[in-house]
C-alpha cells in the first residue's frame, strides 16, 4: 500500500462512512429527474388527484440540489476539518481543491463531450446545421473551467452542471475558510452554532420565497437567464449551513449505535418523521400557494394538472437540515437503515453521474416514446420506467468506468506528504 493510500485509509478510519447520507444522495438525484420528467408523468397517469399529488412533489424536485449543497458542506467538514487544520498551509488548500477537482471535473468534462456528440448527431440526422449552434465553443470553455454558473447566462450545453460550477465556488471558500471554521468550532457553543445556522438560512429563504413561481430559485423573473446574485446566496448559504451543522453534531458522528446504550433521541424515528415533514410542507405550500406569482408566458396547467412549483417551497429548508442531522446521528431510524442498504449505497455513489447524464437519457426516452407512439397511458408509463432504469444503468457505467478511475488517477498524482 502506498503512503497516499495509507493516509487515505487513516482518514477514513477517523471519519467512518455515514451510509444514510450516501443513500439520500440517490433520492435527491432522482427527485431532480422527476422534476424534468413531470410532463410525462401527467401524460402517463392521466389527470386526477393522485397525479396532482405526485406532480406537486415532482415539481419541487429542483430542491434536490439544495439537499446536495447542504450535504456537501456537512460531509466535507466531517471528513476534512481535522486533517486540514492540523498543519494548514497553502499546500493543504491546494491539495483539497485538487481532490475536489478529481471528484467532479473528469466526469463533468466527459458528459460535456457526450452533449457535443449529441448536438452533432442532431445536425447530421436532421440536415439542419442550426443545431450546431448549441455547441458554442466559448460557453464550452466556461463549462470546462467550472465558471459557467458564476455569471448570469442561459443554461446551455449540459444545463444541469450549473450546480457543479456553484459547488466549485463553495469549495474555494472552504479551502480558505476551513481555518476560521475550526477556530469557530473551538470557541463557539452549540447554541451559537445553531444561531449561525438560522442566520444563514434567512437570506436563502427570503430571497427564494420572493422570486416568481417556478423560477426554481435560479432564473431571473423575466427570462431563462440565471439571476444575478442568486447562486452565491443559495449555494454558499446552504453549503456553510451544512458545515456548521457538522460542528453541532460532532460529538455524535462516527459513533456506533449500541442497542444497550441508545440515547433517548436515537430511540425515535426522527429521520423518518423529518422526511414526512418535508413532503407535508411541500404539499401544504403547493396546495395553498400563499402568493401565486406566475412568470409571464409560463404554462401552468397540463390536462388540468398544476405543473408549477411555488417559490415559497424553499421554506422546507429547515426540514432539510433536520433530515440530514437525524440521518447522520440516528443510524437505527427506519429511513436511515433503508438508505444505508447496499442498493442505496451503490445508487448514492453513482448519483453524481446520474445527475449529470439524466437529461441525455430523458431525451433518448422521449425519442423512444415518439417512435413507439407512446403518447399516454400504460405504454408511456413503461417507457418512463425504462428511461429511469436506463438513467441509473448509464450512471453506474459512468461512475464505474469514468468517474472512479479518473478520481483515483488524479488522487495518486497528489504528493503523499499533503494530507487532506
Amino acid at each position: 500500500m502506498s503512503r497516499l493510500e495509507a493516509a487515505s485509509e487513516s482518514i477514513l478510519r477517523r471519519a467512518p462512512l455515514i451510509g444514510a447520507l450516501t443513500g439520500i444522495r440517490a433520492l435527491a438525484a432522482f427527485w431532480v429527474f422527476l422534476r424534468h420528467f413531470r410532463t410525462e408523468i401527467v401524460d402517463a397517469l392521466g389527470p386526477g388527484p393522485v397525479t396532482q399529488l405526485v406532480v406537486h412533489v415532482a415539481s419541487a424536485g429542483y430542491l434536490g440540489v439544495d439537499l446536495f449543497f447542504i450535504l456537501s458542506g456537512f460531509i466535507l467538514t466531517y471528513t476534512h476539518l481535522s486533517t486540514m487544520t492540523t498543519s494548514f498551509g497553502w499546500r493543504t488548500a491546494v491539495g483539497f481543491l485538487w481532490l475536489r477537482l478529481a471528484r467532479v471535473w473528469p466526469l463533468t468534462a466527459f458528459v460535456l463531450m457526450l452533449f457535443g456528440a449529441y448536438f452533432l448527431f442532431q445536425a447530421l440526422s436532421s440536415g439542419d446545421p442550426a443545431f450546431l449552434a448549441q455547441a458554442d465553443p466559448g460557453r464550452l470553455i466556461m463549462h470546462l473551467t467550472l465558471l459557467n454558473g458564476w455569471f448570469p447566462a442561459p443554461l446551455d450545453w449540459n444545463g444541469v452542471d450549473w450546480s457543479v460550477s456553484a459547488e466549485w465556488m463553495a469549495y474555494l471558500t472552504f479551502a480558505v475558510g476551513v481555518v476560521a471554521l475550526a477556530r469557530f468550532a473551538a470557541v463557539a457553543s452549540r447554541r451559537v452554532m445553531i444561531t449561525v445556522i438560522v442566520l444563514l438560512m434567512l437570506p436563502v429563504v427570503i430571497v427564494g420565497a420572493s422570486m416568481q413561481d417556478d423560477t426554481i430559485f435560479l432564473f431571473a423573473n423575466d427570462s431563462y437567464v440565471t439571476a444575478a446574485g442568486v447562486l452565491p446566496i443559495r449555494v454558499l448559504g446552504e453549503f456553510w449551513i451544512g458545515a456548521v451543522l457538522s460542528l453541532v453534531l460532532s460529538r455524535y458522528l462516527g459513533t456506533q449505535a449500541n442497542p444497550q446504550t441508545l440515547r433517548p433521541f436515537e430511540r425515535l424515528p426522527l429521520a423518518t418523521l423529518s422526511a414526512v415533514a418535508v413532503v407535508a410542507v411541500l404539499l401544504a405550500v403547493a396546495y395553498n400557494d400563499p402568493q401565486p406569482f406566475m412568470r409571464a408566458g409560463q404554462q401552468e396547467f397540463r390536462h388540468g394538472i398544476d405543473m408549477i412549483a411555488p417559490a415559497e417551497s424553499i421554506v422546507v429548508l429547515p426540514f432539510f437540515v433536520l433530515l440530514i442531522a437525524f440521518l447522520a446521528i440516528c443510524p437505527r431510524d427506519p429511513l436511515s437503515r433503508v438508505l444505508a442498504t447496499r442498493p442505496f449505497l451503490v445508487a448514492g455513489r453513482a448519483s453524481f453521474a446520474f445527475y449529470l447524464v439524466h437529461p441525455l437519457v430523458i431525451g433518448a426516452g422521449l425519442a423512444a416514446a415518439s417512435f413507439l407512439n407512446a403518447e399516454s397511458g400504460s405504454l408511456l408509463l413503461v417507457v418512463g420506467i425504462g428511461t429511469a432504469a436506463a438513467a441509473w444503468a448509464s450512471a453506474w457505467i459512468l461512475w464505474r468506468f469514468i468517474e472512479e478511475p479518473a478520481r483515483r488517477l488524479l488522487r495518486r498524482m497528489l504528493p503523499a506528504h499533503i494530507r487532506v
